[in-house]
């Protein structure tokens, strides 16, 4: 009893040292992202279509499919090598495709939303040409060469979790101003 005990205080001990750690890194990109927004005006980004890499700033790491959820569903995370997406525009928005295999990115309704808040990313393995495949992109105002990318669907913003390199979309809506969550980088393969 005294030795799971013991396990238990030191297992607490290490992620609350680790929360420790991710809250302080958060408030430094916050603090960092504040000072430059302050000084900076739109660049008018562009946004490359075709073969992309998708970053997240808060994490510094890609976007990517990290398993199979199902047999329809593969789960997307943050990764530390680069997937290959294509980015194609039609009428108004963007579709995200997985180079290796064509599945189309799309944000999770129903049952499959993470909880109340947050809706899970995934790519449909039987490809499709769906309303909840396609995002809108547009400039982070005040980060130059950032973007946004907002499920079309839903009308909710992609964004890097601070826990497990998971990635969502927050369904309470609203700008994400300057919280560097939502910040993404797309670039051309």
């Amino acid at each position: 009893m005294q030795l799971k005990l013991t396990e238990l205080v030191e297992k607490f001990d290490v992620l609350l040292n680790q929360q420790i750690s991710t809250n302080k890194h958060i408030k430094e990109l916050t603090t960092s992202l504040e000072s430059r927004s302050c000084s900076q005006t739109s660049t008018n980004v562009t946004i490359p279509t075709g073969c992309v890499t998708i970053r997240s700033y808060f994490a510094d790491k890609y976007l990517a499919v990290s398993s199979n959820y199902d047999s329809q569903r593969r789960q997307v995370a943050l990764q530390s090598n680069p997937e290959q997406w294509t980015l194609v525009r039609e009428s108004g928005f963007y579709r995200i495709t997985r180079r290796q295999g064509q599945e189309d990115l799309y944000a999770a309704m129903g049952d499959l939303a993470y909880d109340a808040q947050r809706r899970r990313i995934f790519t449909w393995i039987p490809g499709f040409g769906d309303n909840q495949g396609k995002w809108e992109i547009e400039e982070a105002a005040g980060f130059a060469g950032m973007i946004h990318i907002r499920a079309g669907y839903f009308g909710e913003y992609l964004y890097a979790a601070d826990f497990d390199n998971q990635v969502f979309t927050w369904i309470p809506k609203g700008a994400p101003g300057k919280d560097s969550q939502y910040l993404w980088k797309i670039e051309e393969c």
